[in-house]
C-alpha cells in the first residue's frame, strides 16, 4: 500500500476547512496509508512580527518538526499557504530526500491574489508570495485547482471541483408548511455573499402589508458583513422575518437545515470581479442535504436546466422574493419534503461526491 501525508497549515482552526480535510482524508485512506500533518506557526513577539514583514523574511512555522515526521512517502498532498523562503526550502528538502515522492498542492481558490492580499495590511505577504512562488515549479509535481487552468506558475494542474462525502451528510427532515417558505444562509459572512440583496428583497416584498404568504430568512454564522446585514434588517423593520445565529455545527446546524425550505448560495460575486460559476463547499452541503438553491451566480456542477436551482443575475439588483416563492411552489408541487430532498441528492451526488471529484487525484498518484 502506498504511503502518503496530508499536510495543512492550521486548517483545523476553520470549521469548514476542517470538514473538508476530514472528507479528503477519508477518501485517501480508502486507498493508501495516509497520515495527517499540521504545520503550525510559531509564536512571535512584536519585533519578530515586524521583521517578518520583510519580503525575504519567512513566516515562522514548525517545518523541521514536520520534516522529521515524514518517512518514505510515495506522495504528499498539501493545502496551499503563502509562499516564502522557508516554505520553498521545505519542499526542496522533501524532494531532495525523497526524489520519487509526488508533491501535490491544492490551490483552493485561484486566482487568489485579490482575495488573499487585497487589504492594505496583507501587502507585505503579497511581495513574499510573488518573490518565492516562481520557485515552486522546481519541486512541485502538480497543483490541484477548481478552475480550468491547465498550468499555474509553470506547474501542470489537475482540474477538479469541490466535493463532499454525501454518505455522512444527513438528509433534511420535516414537512412543508402551507403558504410559508423559510430561506437559510450559512456562511462566514463576507462581501461576496451579498445577502443584502435578499434582505432588501424581503423589505420590498413586505411593503404589501396584506401578505398572507409568509417568507422568513435565517442567517447562520459570523463574519465582517454580519453587522451590516443586522443594520439593514433593523432599518427595514424586518426583525419579525429575519433571524441571526452565531456559528454552529453538528446536530444544532442539522436542525437549522431541517427548518429550511430553500438555501442561499452567494449573491455578491460581482464585488470581487468574479463572473464564472461558483463551486463553494457550502453549495455541495446544501445539495447533499437535499435543499433547493437560490444563487446570484451559476453553480459549477449544475446544468442550466437543473430544476432545483434558481439563478439570479450576478449584479446588485434586489432579489425578487415573489420569483423565489414561485420557484419554491413549482418544485414542491404535490411532493413531500423528503421526496424533493431525495431527488436533489440523487441528481447531484453524481457530480459532487468525494469519490468522483478526487478520482483524478487518485489516478495521478497511482
Amino acid at each position: 500500500m502506498k504511503k502518503g501525508y496530508y499536510i495543512h497549515f492550521q486548517g483545523r482552526e476553520s470549521i469548514g476547512v476542517s470538514k473538508k480535510i476530514d472528507m479528503q482524508l477519508a477518501e485517501f485512506q480508502k486507498y493508501y496509508d495516509v497520515t495527517e500533518l499540521e504545520i503550525k506557526s510559531v509564536k512571535r513577539n512584536l519585533f519578530q512580527r515586524i521583521i517578518g514583514l520583510v519580503p525575504t523574511a519567512s513566516i515562522k512555522r514548525k517545518y523541521e518538526e514536520a520534516f522529521e515526521n515524514i518517512e518514505n512517502p510515495d506522495f504528499i498532498y498539501a493545502r496551499r499557504t503563502v509562499a516564502d523562503r522557508e516554505y520553498v526550502s521545505f519542499w526542496k528538502s522533501v524532494k531532495r530526500k525523497f526524489p520519487n515522492c509526488k508533491i501535490i498542492i491544492e490551490i483552493f481558490t485561484y486566482p487568489y491574489d485579490k482575495d488573499d492580499f487585497g487589504k492594505w495590511n496583507a501587502w507585505p505577504f503579497y511581495f513574499k508570495e510573488k518573490l518565492y512562488r516562481r520557485y515552486l515549479k522546481k519541486y512541485i509535481d502538480c497543483f490541484v485547482t477548481y478552475t480550468d487552468d491547465k498550468e499555474i506558475f509553470g506547474v501542470k494542474t489537475i482540474c477538479t471541483t469541490n466535493g463532499i462525502d454525501c454518505d455522512v451528510v444527513k438528509l433534511v427532515e420535516g414537512d412543508y408548511q402551507e403558504r410559508r417558505m423559510n430561506m437559510l444562509g450559512v456562511a462566514y459572512m463576507q462581501r461576496q455573499h451579498g445577502y443584502e440583496r435578499v434582505i432588501k428583497g424581503l423589505a420590498r416584498y413586505y411593503q404589501d402589508k396584506n401578505r398572507d404568504y409568509k417568507v422568513t430568512l435565517q442567517l447562520v454564522g459570523d463574519g465582517p458583513e454580519k453587522k451590516y446585514y443586522e443594520e439593514l434588517v433593523d432599518q427595514y423593520g424586518l426583525r419579525d422575518y429575519v433571524e441571526f445565529y452565531k456559528t454552529i455545527c453538528g446536530n444544532e446546524l442539522d436542525s437549522m437545515y431541517d427548518r429550511a425550505d430553500v438555501a442561499l448560495a452567494a449573491f455578491g460575486m460581482y464585488k470581487v470581479k468574479f463572473s464564472g460559476a461558483i463551486g463553494a463547499l457550502k453549495t455541495r452541503e446544501c445539495l447533499a442535504k437535499g435543499l433547493p438553491l437560490i444563487s446570484g451566480s451559476p453553480i459549477d456542477v449544475l446544468e442550466p436546466e437543473f430544476k432545483y436551482a434558481k439563478i439570479f443575475p450576478n449584479n446588485s439588483t434586489i432579489i425578487d422574493i415573489n420569483a423565489v416563492v414561485d420557484f419554491f411552489e413549482h418544485i414542491k408541487d404535490k411532493k413531500t419534503k423528503h421526496e424533493v430532498a431525495e431527488d436533489i441528492r440523487n441528481r447531484a451526488e453524481k457530480k459532487i461526491s468525494m469519490h468522483v471529484v478526487m478520482n483524478p487525484i487518485i489516478e495521478f498518484i497511482n
